[in-house]
């Protein structure tokens, strides 16, 4: 098939976390999240990448500290909103690590350079102490956390997630194709799932030269991964 422009959905990895323009180094609040970056980070991730190999416009809806949640929500706001036929999309989804949680907070402050879709407070945000959430919020996620957490909902959670992106998938004009940014939780198969039993970090970590200092790809990193999809979203979708 052929596609007018590719949508990403996801975590970190898909955003692209630790990319910061050279030119920016000395910026006194220099950090990939501000706005000067944007366009530096958004052509030098995967996702652009990709966007510059098959000549088409790029929405990266990556969220950094995404869950597999926040992906669904967020690729359910995309849908709801976006002007092209989305059967003339292509959708790459990557599924981030699933004992992460998002939840809805009808209180939570939205800074001025937040996009409308990303409206979740991210239980790894509370407990790292990044997110700015009130005490009841805080001991909500970590009860939460103590009293849910397991092997067994991490599946789940993997698995809803799963199936309900192979649904669309048959839904639309089996367009979509998925894969892991984090290490999956188990081995699981489905018709638009590429590397079952790996992930995108399975190709980055052996590999000092290709990571960025917290453990996310670089620019050499996401340069890899471009030329690992390319073949396997011409697999799934293009064949």
């Amino acid at each position: 098939m052929k596609f007018k422009k590719i949508v990403g959905f996801g975590d970190s990895w898909i955003w692209g976390d630790e990319l910061l323009d050279p030119a920016l180094i000395n910026h006194p609040q220099a950090h990939p999240v501000i706005q000067e970056n944007t366009d530096y980070r958004e052509s030098h991730c995967f996702l652009g990448q990709l966007g510059k190999h098959y000549g088409v416009p790029v929405e990266n809806f990556g969220i950094n500290g995404g869950s597999l949640q926040s992906a669904i929500w967020t690729y359910l706001w995309w849908l709801d909103h976006e002007q092209l036929d989305p059967n003339d999309c292509l959708i790459l989804v990557g599924h981030t690590d699933a004992n992460r949680t998002s939840f809805y907070n009808p209180r939570h402050v939205s800074y001025s350079n937040d996009p409308p879709w990303n409206r979740y407070v991210h239980s790894q945000w509370i407990h790292s102490g990044f997110e700015e959430e009130d005490r009841t919020w805080t001991q909500m996620v970590k009860a939460h956390t103590v009293l849910t957490d397991c092997d067994q909902i991490h599946q789940l959670n993997y698995r809803q997630s799963l199936a309900f992106f192979e649904g669309q998938y048959h839904t639309l004009s089996r367009n979509v194709v998925q894969f892991c940014t984090i290490h999956p939780p188990m081995v699981a198969q489905t018709c638009n799932l590429i590397w079952p039993d790996r992930s995108l970090n399975a190709y980055i970590y052996p590999n000092q030269h290709l990571m960025a200092p917290n453990g996310h790809p670089n620019e050499a990193g996401h340069r890899l991964l471009r030329d690992r999809l390319i073949p396997e979203i011409e697999r799934v979708i293009l064949a």
